[in-house]
């Protein structure tokens, strides 16, 4: 199999530095492969197969694991809105609103000079398709800042050594050099983070904060604020609406505009103690709930008690009444 021959001394100085566990270069990768040479017969090799647990194996594996209620009430609560659980769920950051924002604008913008120019007027299809690529693009480019805005906020994180202050054992910098970030004292993850953000341009800070249907919700001024600004809005587009025949999709859009930031204007005081339905009832308490929870919710209680003419639960009410005052009481 090997045989001596004549080299020259180029060649021999090269094999004198060949390393002897260099398997790269004398054999390829076929020894360093963990895969097994087999011959495929149609069955499974036993060094591939998963190992079969016997039935009383599974039956030990079931006994001894915990008993757990899907859907129990802490999990109902995990699963509501994002406004009861607001440090558990994404929200937009400042740049992403802005972002989006911009996206919608342009979409318009474009879509309506695109219509305008009448460029592809002759056939309507072909201008809803143009319109829809106008929208695909713009919402490409979004999605890019998105990502840009990560990706840089990724990077401050993963080079945190370089960028936090060091120069003594308590500081930032051998604090992250010694401890995983979730070990750290809540004050110290809250310097970091705003060290880093610091760091990073302005345009690139995540921040996140309450969108407005959240603080419509819990603020009654910033909700007149906004319904307010709806209501301008209506009355400065009337008049074009009804020049280009766009009355009703106008009403349309201040009608979503209107549900966006109270969807429960309609449950008031007066239609509460003017009803006369359990289901009505039933119905608008749980949109309270969902919206903010406030003092209607116990006003439906109430009304509900007076129909049924249950004296305990009227009692209860008052009692409820009592308590939110406390809670409420700065």
């Amino acid at each position: 199999m090997l045989s001596r021959r004549a080299v020259s001394k180029l060649t021999s100085g090269a094999v004198v530095c060949q390393r002897r566990y260099d398997h790269d270069r004398w054999y390829g990768h076929a020894l360093e492969l963990d895969t097994h040479n087999y011959r495929f017969t149609g069955e499974v090799p036993a060094w591939m197969k998963t190992r079969q647990r016997t039935e009383e194996e599974t039956k030990f594996a079931k006994s001894i694991l915990p008993h757990v209620d899907f859907a129990s009430s802490y999990e109902c609560l995990l699963f509501d809105a994002d406004r009861l659980n607001a440090s558990q769920n994404r929200k937009e950051f400042g740049n992403e609103i802005k972002f989006r924002l911009e996206k919608q604008s342009n979409t318009v913008a474009r879509a309506q000079q695109l219509v305008k120019d009448g460029t592809y007027a002759k056939d309507p299809r072909v201008e809803d398709s143009m319109i829809a690529r106008i929208f695909d693009e713009e919402h490409v480019q979004a999605e890019m800042k998105y990502v840009k805005c990560i990706r840089a906020n990724e990077l401050a994180e993963d080079n945190r050594l370089d960028i936090l202050p060091g120069g003594s054992a308590n500081s930032l910098r051998e604090k992250t050099r010694w401890n995983v970030n979730t070990e750290l004292h809540p004050s110290d993850r809250s310097e970091i983070a705003a060290r880093l953000t610091a760091w990073l341009p302005e345009k690139y800070h995540i921040v996140y904060f309450d969108d407005f249907q959240t603080v419509a919700a819990n603020d009654a001024k910033a909700r007149e604020e906004m319904t307010a600004i709806v209501a301008n809005v209506e009355k400065e587009y009337t008049e074009e609406a009804k020049a280009a025949g766009y009355t009703e999709d106008l009403k349309q859009v201040v009608q979503e505009l209107y549900e966006d930031v109270d969807p429960t204007r309609h449950i008031t005081s007066q239609a509460i103690a003017e009803s006369t339905s359990l289901e009505q009832l039933e119905d608008w308490s749980r949109l309270v709930h969902e919206y903010n929870g406030d003092d209607r919710i116990l006003d439906i209680y109430a009304r509900a008690a007076t129909i049924t003419k249950n004296a305990e639960h009227a009692k209860l009410v008052e009692q409820m009444r009592a308590w939110r005052k406390l809670s409420t009481k700065i």
